[in-house]
């Protein structure tokens, strides 16, 4: 008995949501569309006008063309000012050699 109690109230309930969402989509047209998906794809960089910030950062590198060699063969270390050009482009700038 009380499982058919219990079901009637379950297909009573099933029943009015049908009934809300039935009178639901008719509110629905109403709303605006919502927005779709582009077919375009853009790629980081590409047609875009991003530019990169400067933001420098020391860094010692080799530098035999400013600093020269060492009685070793290998180049004398420098500091460099690296960041990005506003194309984004890797960039580094001479400071100074380093103390050998």
């Amino acid at each position: 008995m009380k499982r058919a109690i219990l079901g009637t109230f379950l297909v009573l309930g099933l029943l009015q949501s049908g009934f809300a969402r039935a009178e639901s989509s008719d509110d629905a047209s109403d709303l605006p569309k919502s927005l779709t998906r582009s077919d375009r794809l853009d790629i980081y960089g590409a047609g875009m006008c991003h530019q990169c910030e400067w933001r420098p950062h020391a860094k010692v590198m080799a530098a035999a063309e400013q600093c020269g060699t060492g009685t070793d063969g290998r180049a004398n270390l420098a500091t460099f000012e690296c960041g990005r050009s506003p194309a984004c482009d890797p960039v580094c700038n001479f400071i100074k050699c380093e103390a050998p």
